[in-house]
């Protein structure tokens, strides 16, 4: 992501989310901003393909987190 472009918001449980904007360059999971829609991408964000919002919140990258969702315990 350029680092000019990129942003810390807090969110309303005190956690900080990283934004990016639609013609960054990224890589990694984002959901966006207003619909909630994910998209996983390497490459320019493009504006939301369901609402065409042009900001995308990253998402925390967990490898194994779908595993872990269906394993039993």
């Amino acid at each position: 992501m350029n680092a000019s472009r990129e942003s810390l918001t807090t969110a309303a449980d005190g956690d900080e989310i990283q934004l990016a904007a639609a013609g960054d360059h990224a890589k990694g999971e984002f959901r966006c901003a207003d619909c909630g829609y994910a998209i996983t991408v390497c490459r320019e964000l493009s504006p939301c393909a369901m609402c065409g919002c042009e900001t995308w919140q990253a998402s925390l990258w967990r490898p194994f987190g779908r595993a872990l969702e269906t394993s039993p315990h």
